[in-house]
């Protein structure tokens, strides 16, 4: 486990004011980057699933493996941190992700 590795947990499916999936997709990655940002100006490592994974799995028809990924890549976090974004409350998949951290005494980053 890298010490300052930061799982940077930011919405998807939940934003709702897109008009189609590219468009979801080209805002969901400006919301990540913007994280990943705050993660690095706080002196931390940032990894996003969503820079990772949005332009290789389809969220609908792979959820459940991107998931699992997910959940493999915050194993090997030591924190995870909640992108500051009006959608993020509604997300399921970062209450999912809140949960499987807690289970693992991942500590919330709060920048």
């Amino acid at each position: 486990m890298i010490e300052k590795l930061v799982y940077v947990a930011s919405p998807y499916a939940a934003i709702s004011c897109a008009r189609d999936e590219e468009q979801r997709r080209l805002y969901a990655k400006k919301i990540a980057i913007k994280a990943c940002r705050d993660v690095k100006n706080a002196g931390y490592l940032p990894i996003s699933p969503v820079l990772a994974l949005c332009d290789i799995y389809n969220d609908k028809e792979d959820r459940d493996e991107v998931m699992k990924i997910c959940k493999q890549m915050l194993e090997g976090c030591s924190y995870i941190y909640v992108a500051n974004s009006v959608y993020s409350k509604a997300s399921k998949g970062i209450k999912e992700e809140l949960y499987f951290a807690k289970s693992l005494s991942i500590t919330i980053l709060e920048i």
